[in-house]
């Protein structure tokens, strides 16, 4: 039982994060996101090169240019030459 329990609590800890939009930043400098998530908003920062999870259940995101997008969480944002493309 015990091992069931824990099988059961790994899978629901991997699915959590399978279903997380991610953001990677493939350009020379930060750039920064502005995420709406259950009413509150907050600036996601990315590093050159960084690739970050966000957004497990849904939310808005402003891109760079200004777009707001609309993620359920399984998208992966991709910044190149400072443009976002939701993919």
């Amino acid at each position: 039982m015990l091992k069931s329990l824990i099988t059961g609590t790994m899978l629901l800890a991997a699915s959590g994060a399978a279903f997380a939009a991610s953001a990677v930043n493939k350009d020379a400098e930060t750039r920064t996101l502005v995420v709406t998530e259950g009413g509150s908003k907050s600036e996601l920062a990315l590093a050159a090169g960084e690739t970050v999870e966000f957004c497990p259940s849904g939310c808005f995101v402003t891109l760079p240019n200004g777009d707001l997008e609309a993620l359920t969480g399984s998208e992966t944002v991709e910044i190149s030459g400072g443009v976002a493309k939701v993919k």
